[in-house]
């Protein structure tokens, strides 16, 4: 079963993500920082937990997560995230595309701080294999 492409341009509720110090020295140990500042990839876990959970979870857009590959991420920064600071997380689909039998879901997600000052965007594009 296709996307359903009437679901581009949804907007997922926001979450609060608080930028904890334990958290961010496990995470910094995992990808093998120092932990002395936040890593720029860290900023993964409030996306997956603002976003991909919520694409998964959407009935209405019909995603397999068992078709699904991980195909493009980037990343655009306005300032790096500190230790302490709560971010407001919120993702929204930004296209469903079909291309050579694949279609494909970009999700962009904007991190804001305290202020409502933007501080990342993260976009991820998800491949979603036909069913066989």
């Amino acid at each position: 079963m296709p996307l359903n492409v009437a679901r581009q341009g949804t907007t997922y509720p926001a979450i609060s993500f608080l930028v904890e110090e334990d958290h961010v020295r496990r995470f910094a140990s995992a990808v093998g920082d120092d932990g002395t500042f936040v890593s720029p990839t860290f900023v993964t876990a409030p996306e997956l937990a603002a976003g991909l959970a919520r694409v998964v979870a959407d009935p209405d857009l019909g995603l397999d997560l068992a078709r699904v590959v991980h195909g493009q991420q980037e990343y655009e920064w306005t300032r790096p995230v500190a230790i302490g600071e709560r971010l407001t997380v919120r993702s929204t689909i930004e296209s469903i595309r079909a291309k050579g039998g694949l279609e494909l879901l970009t999700l962009r997600t904007e991190m804001r701080d305290g202020q409502d000052e933007l501080v990342v965007v993260g976009r991820s594009t998800l491949i979603v294999r036909a069913p066989t």
